[in-house]
């Protein structure tokens, strides 16, 4: 057995075959509250050519921490309450909108905690509108 977390446990074995979305059930598990976002969100939506494996990213108002379990980390941004917004629940996991996620990764690069490469974000994919709601939030240098 593997320890993920206090109480919760899962073979070895079955670890390495879950699916995207049971890997994502587990990171909103780890850290509660949190959403799945940034890269981890992007590439999930299809706005990114970049594609990570075994490394998920989700958004946290607790603290930043990174969880390793058996080959996979499990990374958590802080950012502030105020900014804790721009997702919903889908088949049982918590994920930022993709316009949420871009923003999120904007903003973390803006304060020297992210490092994103633009340059692989299909912005076509982007609604502009609902970037453009989701940001009034956000500091004007994001």
């Amino acid at each position: 057995l593997v320890r993920i977390k206090r109480g919760l446990y899962t073979q070895t074995e079955k670890l390495k075959y879950l699916e995207q979305r049971e890997l994502f059930g587990i990171a909103n598990f780890l850290q509660v509250p949190s959403y799945i976002s940034l890269m981890t969100a992007l590439s999930y939506y299809g706005l990114t050519t970049q594609m990570q494996r075994n490394f998920l990213e989700s958004i946290s108002i607790k603290r930043t921490k990174r969880f390793e379990v058996e080959g996979f980390t499990f990374n958590y941004s802080k950012i502030k309450a105020e900014l804790y917004y721009g997702f919903e629940k889908k088949e049982g996991i918590f994920i930022a909108q993709p316009e949420k996620a871009l923003l999120d990764s904007f903003y973390l690069t803006s304060i020297g905690r992210y490092s994103l490469d633009v340059s692989s974000i299909d912005l076509t994919k982007v609604n502009e509108q609902v970037l453009e709601d989701l940001s009034c939030r956000f500091p004007l240098r994001t």
